[in-house]
């Protein structure tokens, strides 16, 4: 019923919008309120806090849900979330302030800058600062955050550069994408090394202080607890995650806390191409850089410096995401509408990326599209409560029914499964997860990689003859698997250690 109101109300405005005209502010106002008060509702996402600007007006800021399911204590939009990658963008407004004082040129090599650095072979000697910003360097990611064992000093970045010596490049500079954390990771020692500050330091005084981002750090430990939220993993429902993401040495690609409300003052310095009030932190000619495709590589995304550059129903849009363990997140600029979107969840299973989207919809006048969850989600929630067979007729039923279209299915490369099965084995939910990985199995009884995923669940579980058996199932319907290979020759180290 409350949906069904919603929507009558959201047809009622557009309907009564004369094209080519806003939507007046107060009715946006009230639509995104009601659409994210159905939705938090609906996908019982756990905190969310959301912002959006148009023609330097905030058109609308609002929280709900709980900072942490323990404290049950209301979301404010003041409280300060994990961005995650968002934090990259603002290496990429640092690195072009310090290109504008000709400290740093872009198509230079990265050694120029820390002589130290280096990877396997010599193709590491080609990087250019460009290419780092662009994912486009070759550089691996980043395998583990050690998030239950940060680095705090000041030395750490520099030891975990250092420490990159031994990784394999992964292409040649500039010849294929691969989106890369550890080249900002990298990133940020340049600009510690060229600016002579740490990194944090540095964006404090150039970028946060400057757009009167106060409560806003890229050090955790500065952020008050009154301000905190907690993140929130999904173990067949949403728990208090044991770690908060913060390393020093991921800073740059990673630790910005900040809140909707002072990321608005970000967002409005981008859309006036640098300018806040009467502080300028970017030239005009340096969003030619930071906003124009520098990959040009066959299906390839479009990025800038750090901004992914995309269209949305015929308007260019500049973005970025950010997941980390317990935490999801979207910036959304269209600046030839002067628009700006924001989202911050405590909540991994949050759709931060289609909830921005939906916020757009309603700023433009527009029906807003369906936030869907994935199927998977609600399979193991249904298999935990009722059993597999409710589970599994559950499954049928919405796949069936395409009138809802509410959740992702991932038919063609299993993603429906997979991913909640991954993430109880994350949390040990082991029994669960392998059911999952079965019901995957019967609905993929061809594929290499469910008997795989199988397998590596049993592995987990401690059923290690299973395991065994599904993943010589899988290599030999894909012989060529080295990933395969890898995890059988783990789980028989591991049963021969057991004989032993």
């Amino acid at each position: 019923m409350r949906y069904f109101i919603y929507t009558l109300l959201v047809f009622f405005v557009i309907g009564c919008s004369q094209p080519g005209r806003h939507t007046p502010d107060s009715k946006v106002r009230k639509m995104v309120d009601s659409y994210l008060s159905e939705l938090v509702d609906r996908q019982q996402i756990v905190g969310l806090a959301v912002a959006a600007t148009r023609n330097d007006t905030v058109l609308y800021t609002g929280s709900f849900g709980f900072r942490s399911v323990s404290s049950r204590e209301p979301m404010k939009p003041s409280y300060n979330f994990h961005w995650a990658s968002v934090s990259k963008t603002f290496v990429a407004t640092a690195i072009l302030q310090l290109v504008e004082e000709e400290k740093i040129n872009l198509d230079e090599k990265v050694i120029t800058y820390i002589p130290y650095f280096k990877q396997k072979g010599d193709q590491y000697q080609e990087i250019t600062i460009k290419q780092m910003l662009n994912h486009t360097s070759g550089i691996s990611d980043v395998q583990d955050y050690q998030w239950d064992k940060p680095q705090n000093d000041d030395g750490a970045p520099e030891r975990y550069v250092r420490s990159l010596e031994h990784d394999e490049m992964l292409f040649v500079p500039g010849r294929d994408w691969s989106y890369s954390n550890t080249a900002y990771e990298i990133l940020g020692v340049v600009i510690t090394n060229v600016s002579g500050m740490p990194f944090e330091t540095y964006v404090k005084n150039n970028i946060l202080e400057p757009l009167e981002m106060y409560h806003s750090s890229f050090i955790y430990p500065e952020i008050p607890d009154s301000l905190r939220v907690s993140g929130h993993v999904w173990a067949g429902k949403a728990i208090v995650s044991d770690v908060y993401p913060y390393n020093r040495i991921h800073a740059p690609s990673s630790t910005l806390n900040s809140n909707v409300i002072e990321m608005i003052n970000y967002a409005k310095a981008h859309l006036h191409r640098g300018v806040y009030k009467d502080i300028q932190i970017l030239a005009d000619s340096s969003y030619y850089l930071l906003w124009t495709n520098s990959v040009n590589l066959t299906d390839k995304p479009a990025v800038g410096m750090s901004w992914f550059l995309n269209e949305y129903k015929g308007f260019k849009t500049v973005t970025h995401s950010g997941g980390d363990t317990g935490f999801r997140s979207f910036l959304l600029l269209v600046p030839e509408k002067n628009i700006s979107v924001m989202v911050a969840c405590n909540y991994e299973l949050c759709q931060s990326r289609d909830i921005a989207h939906a916020v757009l919809d309603l700023v433009l006048g527009q029906e807003p599209g369906i936030v869907k969850r994935q199927i998977g989600i609600d399979f193991a929630e249904v298999l935990v409560k009722d059993g597999l067979e409710e589970a599994k007729s559950f499954y049928h039923d919405t796949e069936q029914d395409t009138t809802k279209r509410r959740y992702y299915l991932w038919k063609e490369d299993e993603g429906a499964m997979t991913y909640p099965g991954y993430l109880l084995l994350d949390q040990k939910v082991f029994r669960t997860a392998v059911e999952i990985f079965k019901f995957n199995l019967e609905l993929h009884p061809d594929s290499p990689y469910a008997y795989a995923h199988l397998g590596i669940a049993y592995g987990r579980s401690g059923n290690r003859e299973l395991a065994i058996l599904n993943l010589r199932r899988a290599i030999e319907l894909a012989p060529d698997e080295q990933y395969f290979k890898d995890e059988l020759k783990e789980v028989e180290a591991t049963l021969q250690d057991d004989v032993k």
